[in-house]
């Protein structure tokens, strides 16, 4: 595991569970009717509302939904596919790195706009290649 994916890994524990405190909070004791505490606990007499409930729950949901979103796209490539003399290449959009594609079970012809999900990685030589895993979408021709 990279240190990258750890880290996002921590961060995405770190904020669901600082999100989900609220729901570990305590009631501090109740009191009598003089005001004194004695320990014990007396609800009030309306009753608690859901709205903290629901809260919890919402920030919790949303917790989730960011570490979604943070994780769903990492080892995801979008670039145009080209041929090259040791095989098909891909310069990505994003870093402009060119990779070598290393593409076993994905069929990809020069010339399509392509998102890929895989892992990236260097050959021998130090140059960067991208295991394909999976075509996530196919754009079309390229521009």
């Amino acid at each position: 595991m990279r240190l990258t994916e750890i880290w996002k890994c921590f961060l995405s524990g770190s904020l669901v569970l600082l999100l989900a405190a609220p729901a570990f909070a305590q009631y501090g004791g109740g009191t009598t009717g003089s005001g004194a505490s004695n320990g014990t606990y007396t609800a009030p007499k309306g009753g608690y509302g859901s709205g903290a409930g629901i809260a919890v729950g919402a920030a919790a949901a949303a917790g989730v939904g960011v570490a979604y979103l943070a994780l769903r796209h990492r080892g995801t490539i979008v670039g145009c596919v080209q041929a090259s003399s040791e095989g098909i290449k891909l310069m990505n959009e994003k870093d402009k790195d060119t990779y070598a594609l290393l593409a076993a079970n994905v069929s990809l012809a020069p010339g399509e706009r392509v998102a890929l999900g895989g892992k990236k990685s260097k050959d021998d030589t130090g140059k960067p290649t991208f295991q394909v895993t999976k075509l996530v979408k196919d754009y079309g021709a390229c521009k």
